[in-house]
């Protein structure tokens, strides 16, 4: 069994060339010869690829017809501290040998501590977290195994944006059982057809019908999308919803009804370029940047030096914001490399949010000068890949991590993982969950800062979704999809935020991991500029991460007339955080009347 991430090629092989390209043997043989051998030779690679697809289709059979019943999970050694009396303890070895053994059991991969061998070992010689097999098994065997006292066994669960709840450590049924809606016999149908405010149709945005059920369709190249009604007539639809790729609003419509004679129903969206005169050749400061008072910093505050690592999506490093500020990371669902693309675009809106670039157009992160690593978990990512990817973090000497992701039940093999990130010196930032619930996991977790998100009536046009939930006061309030109970640290901005996109454009973006974004760059800011936290001057232990995640907690400003549950200590305020001045301001200019209409303090950087 091998650890995942290797090559299988030994360093310096270079399959029997010389040095130089250089061959040794016999004078090169006819151009003829040399074709009729090439042939043969392509002849043999057709015969081992068809042998190898044969051979993979035979094992998609056998796991079809044999692996019913079947899960993958985790299996490592309890640590010694947590066994009970007269409970010797196993060896990882040993335990993987009789994984490997066992004929009820296919291994996977291993995961290990990432210093438990060479000189990391001297430094921390007993990581909280032993190594980890991932191994395939039946329900029944991984129940067995889980009785033995001297091993711990865990669900490989996947990873998403908004897991299901968990009650008890039991999946909670859905509130609604989609077989209870009544189905039609002909299913009917609605086209959409998306055009902007500047006319242009729009192909690639996302449209959702909701009625008794949610139905999703993307439009075409003529920006229309035909989706099937099987639970509704167009007349019972309660609303459409709709998103672009980039370069306009979302908006909601309720109670869609299509043009008489015909199924369609036109949506038109309004551009960025409308709402911000001139942009996105023309740059603006967010609503997000002015709420926590981020434009009131110093200009050399950039954060400099400070390495963040996204675990998310991947990033779309060919956005000219984003091309020269991610330079490094990893793919641990696929082959490395495809972490510069992003298959949903939610890592670039993250990562636009921390470090995009400050090239007098577009956005401007609020660590423009940090080092950011895409770690890219999604889709398809499992908790033994966050594992490995938090292994990423201490091996790379990370500072600041911010897992995007999150898993449903409690895992105790995560909570050691983070344990020996801590150890490390990194400070771990999650979105508290777009769940308008529950914490999730691993915010829920000791040692992990918990941000929820919070709204603005000022940030955002009219028909946008927003409006739906929009309080009848003006100015801040929770977003309607950051948790309700307990757990939350502290809140930023998380709605309505414009940051980069696929393509090369610009998206309002919501969600909890946004707001996260914003609180992972001003915690760059704060270990690179702040007289207690400089990289530079402190070394990389827990006391650092302790004094960062308090700062960062304290240096809040309350929200008036709202829950404290929902919002933690409040709003991240920079430079309470910094320990700055307010007197220095950037340049002013006239507040846009999209934030002036709710009597928006902060007026946008032209």
């Amino acid at each position: 069994m091998s650890e995942q991430g290797g090559s299988g090629v030994k360093p310096g092989d270079s399959g029997g060339a010389k040095p130089g390209g250089v061959r040794s043997g016999p004078a090169r043989p006819s151009r003829a010869a040399d074709e009729a051998a090439e042939g043969r030779h392509e002849e043999r690679r057709e015969e081992r690829r068809e042998q190898a697809a044969s051979q993979s289709r035979s094992q998609d059979v056998r796991a079809a017809n044999v692996r019913v019943g079947w899960g993958r999970y985790l299996v490592a050694p309890r640590p010694v501290g947590l066994l009970g009396g007269g409970v010797p303890p196993i060896e990882a070895s040993a335990l993987f040998a009789l994984l490997e053994e066992d004929p009820d059991v296919e291994p996977v991969a291993q995961v290990r501590p990432a210093r438990s061998r060479g000189l990391g070992a001297i430094a921390e010689p007993h990581p909280a977290c032993p190594p980890v097999a991932v191994v395939s098994m039946p329900e029944e065997r991984a129940r067995a195994l889980a009785a033995n006292p001297q091993v711990v066994v865990e669900i490989d669960q996947p990873l998403s944006y908004t897991p299901a709840s968990v009650l008890g450590g039991v999946s909670a049924m859905p509130l609604l059982d989609p077989m209870l809606a009544v189905t039609l016999q002909e299913p009917g149908h609605i086209r959409v057809l998306v055009r902007g405010s500047d006319g242009e149709v729009l192909p690639g945005a996302h449209v959702w019908a909701v009625g008794a059920a949610s139905v999703h369709g993307v439009t075409g190249g003529n920006g229309e999308v035909s989706l099937q009604l099987a639970t509704d007539t167009p007349a019972t639809l309660r609303g459409l919803y709709v998103r672009p790729v980039s370069g306009y609003w979302p908006r909601r419509i309720d109670r869609p009804r299509p043009a008489s004679g015909g199924g369609e129903v036109t949506v038109e969206v309004r551009a960025l370029a409308e709402t911000f005169e001139g942009f996105p050749g023309r740059a603006v400061t967010g609503w997000g940047i002015q709420a926590m008072r981020l434009h009131q910093l110093p200009p050399t505050y950039r954060g400099h030096g400070i390495k963040i690592a996204l675990l998310d999506s991947g990033v779309n490093t060919a956005h000219p914001d984003l091309k020269e500020a991610v330079t490094a990371g990893h793919d641990f669902i696929g082959a490395n490399g495809e972490w510069r693309t992003d298959a949903t675009g939610h890592g670039t809106w993250c990562a636009g949010v921390i470090a995009a670039a400050d090239n007098h157009s577009g956005i401007t992160g609020i660590a423009a000068e940090a080092e950011l690593h895409a770690l890219k978990l999604f889709p398809g990512g499992r908790v033994s890949d966050l594992l490995q990817a938090l292994d990423y973090c201490v091996a790379h000497d990370i500072d600041i991590a911010q897992i995007s992701l999150a898993y449903t039940a409690p895992s105790q093999l995560v909570a050691w993982k983070l344990m020996d990130a801590h150890a490390a010196g990194i400070t771990v930032i999650a979105p508290a969950g777009d769940t308008a619930g529950p914490v999730t996991q691993p915010a829920a977790l000791p040692g992990v800062l918990s941000v929820g998100a919070i709204a603005h009536t000022g940030a955002y046009p009219a028909q946008s979704p927003l409006e739906a939930t929009r309080p009848p006061w003006p100015g801040f309030y929770p977003a309607p999809f950051t948790p309700a109970g307990p757990g939350v640290d502290l809140v930023a901005p998380g709605t309505a935020v414009i940051t980069t996109a696929l393509g090369d454009g610009y998206t309002p973006a919501d969600g909890t991991a946004i707001a996260a974004a914003h609180v992972t760059g001003l915690a760059a800011l704060l270990l690179a500029h702040h007289d207690h936290l400089r990289t530079q001057n402190i070394p990389r232990v827990p006391a650092r991460a302790n004094h960062l995640l308090a700062l960062l907690r304290s240096a809040c400003r309350p929200v008036p007339a709202t829950d404290p549950l929902r919002l933690g200590t409040g709003i991240a305020d920079a430079p309470t955080a910094l320990g700055t001045p307010t007197l220095w301001q950037q340049q002013q200019h006239a507040a846009h009347p999209l934030y002036a209409a709710a009597g928006w303090p902060y007026p946008p950087r032209s």
